[in-house]
Formats: structure tokens, C-alpha cells, sequence
């Protein structure tokens, strides 16, 4: 039981990690300007979907997390 608690819940903490890394790293390319906010919104949001301003999840994570 305590086990499976564990494990419910370091499974939720990566998938809350990897959405804020991703949220993160959306903020960060409107932010600079890599994706115009006066582009069509589907060219918005593949922009945002497919961009990769910096070049690792983990920079995106600590970016998330400490600023």
C-alpha cells in the first residue's frame, strides 16, 4: 500500500515537472519573440508547439521553477 502510494505520487511529480518545463519553455519563446504574438493562431501554436528556445528540458525546468 505504501508502496504503490510512493509510486502514484513520484509519477505525478515528473508529470507535473514535464508540464512545467513545457509551459516554461512556451513562456520563454513569447517572451523573446520567437513566436510573434501577431501571427495567425494556428501558426501561433504550432510555433509554440514545435519551438525549442534553449537547449535542454532541464534549463526550461529550473527556469520554471526559480524564476
Amino acid at each position: 500500500m505504501r508502496f504503490s502510494l510512493i509510486l502514484a505520487l513520484v509519477v505525478l511529480l515528473i508529470f507535473v515537472c514535464v508540464k512545467l518545463a513545457d509551459v516554461e519553455r512556451q513562456r520563454y519563446a513569447l517572451v523573446t519573440g520567437l513566436c510573434p504574438l501577431g501571427m495567425e493562431p494556428t501558426e501561433a501554436i504550432e510555433c509554440l508547439r514545435v519551438i525549442r528556445p534553449r537547449s535542454s528540458v532541464l534549463w526550461n525546468l529550473f527556469y520554471g521553477l526559480y524564476n
